[in-house]
């Protein structure tokens, strides 16, 4: 007679381990592909005829309407709230952390001469601020001047930036050019 050897465990475990490990990989495999099944389902490929929402800033709308109601009186507030802390307004004073903005409307680009600006700046040297200039440099001087130094993330409310523009106005003697639809055409 034939002796059959008792089943080792150790092999019996072994097969129930990979058996396992088999069936997780096909259970991780069909949840996949389901996912991807009702994914595909219920969004469509094709982008919406009108975005959903629009992040502010990323369109360099004309400042012209705003300054017609703007308040230098707000942009005084703030300008001292968001600018004041790197920039000096009153004319004659020394540069801060960043230009001294007393004459800034209407003044080149990168147009002080004791002032060290960065190399995307000293790029657009041949601008002039004008309002719409100055209007799509607050909406994102990151996007107006890639590799700038300016740490400011934006003003997206354009009546803001108008407000800020028409304080600027009041600062120093320098007249702010009619706005252009090119921010960086020279006037």
């Amino acid at each position: 007679m034939s002796q059959t050897q008792p089943e080792d465990p150790a092999s019996r475990m072994d097969s129930m381990f990979l058996n396992r490990l088999g069936a997780a990989f096909l259970l991780s495999g069909v949840s996949v592909w389901m996912c991807s099944a009702v994914g595909s389902a219920v969004v469509p490929e094709a982008a919406p005829a009108k975005p959903a929402f629009s992040l502010p800033g990323l369109d360099n709308k004309p400042i012209a309407p705003f300054m017609a109601h703007a308040d230098a009186e707000k942009g005084d507030a703030l300008v001292h709230q968001v600018c004041t802390s790197c920039h000096a307004v009153n004319e004659g004073a020394s540069d801060g952390v960043g230009p001294n903005l007393s004459g800034v409307a209407g003044r080149r680009i990168a147009g002080l001469s004791n002032y060290s600006y960065s190399a995307a700046l000293k790029s657009q040297h041949g601008h002039v601020w004008s309002d719409q200039a100055l209007s799509d440099w607050l909406t994102s001087p990151a996007r107006f001047a890639p590799g700038t130094r300016m740490s400011l993330v934006g003003l997206p409310d354009p009546a803001q930036r108008a407000d800020i523009i028409a304080y600027l106005h009041t600062l120093g003697d320098a007249e702010a050019p009619a706005p252009s639809s090119d921010p960086k055409v020279n006037p």
